[in-house]
């Protein structure tokens, strides 16, 4: 049964204080918001500025038609990562999101 249990991935509701709490080098809280995030809260649509207000200023943006945000990154026991996970939002020419996607790296 214990094995179950630490199996199952903790998921919580969106919180934009917890959303944005940064431990050291880390978002402790996102990658458990995540799904919470992205089924329950009507991103496309949403004005490039709401989506600033919603989820505070990204790792990475280019310009305004991108904006990217980490949720996992894992060092392993090395400096470079082995495995990332982001949010990566996408604006259209009158700033306003069209698309979202979770994009994941590993470096198998």
């Amino acid at each position: 049964m214990l094995i179950t249990i630490f199996s199952c991935k903790f998921k919580e509701p969106f919180n934009k204080v917890l959303w944005d709490t940064k431990e050291d080098i880390e978002w402790p809280y996102r990658d458990s918001m995540l799904e919470d995030l992205t089924k329950n809260h009507q991103l496309v649509g949403l004005k490039y500025k709401n989506a600033i207000d919603l989820l505070g200023d990204s790792n990475y943006h280019e310009s305004d038609i991108s904006l990217s945000y980490d949720i996992i990154t894992d060092y392993g026991s090395d400096i470079d990562p082995v495995y990332i996970k982001t949010l990566e939002l996408k604006f259209d020419k009158d700033s306003v999101l069209s698309s979202f996607q979770v994009k994941e790296w590993r470096n198998d």
